[in-house]
């Protein structure tokens, strides 16, 4: 992948994890940045779960290293959200890989 295609723009949500009134952690995903990158998709469909199919979809987007962003991390990409499960980077080219599955919230 080169730097130069960087032609998408992806909305990177932090995690705020905090506590209610009975004491159960409550993870709010608030927006902390858009950035520039190139956003590949690698495969979708549909998924069955509880007896009912659901969207599955998962892409990679390569961002600059630049960039704070870890796994639990969300994205927003063409108003789809995404789980950052890892992230690859790359310090010889400065750039982050995020391995990003589809949201079935």
């Amino acid at each position: 992948m080169i730097a130069g295609r960087m032609t998408e723009r992806v909305v990177l949500l932090e995690p705020t994890v905090t506590r209610d009134k009975f004491g159960s952690e409550v993870t709010t995903y608030d927006d902390f940045r858009t950035v520039h990158a190139e956003v590949q998709w690698k495969s979708g469909g549909t998924n069955l779960q509880v007896s009912e199919l659901f969207p599955d979809g998962h892409i990679e987007v390569i961002i600059r290293d630049a960039h704070p962003v870890e796994a639990k991390w969300r994205i927003r990409y063409n108003g789809e959200l995404y789980h950052v499960g890892a992230v690859a980077p790359n310090r010889v080219k400065g750039l982050k890989r995020l391995i990003c599955d589809k949201v079935n919230d």
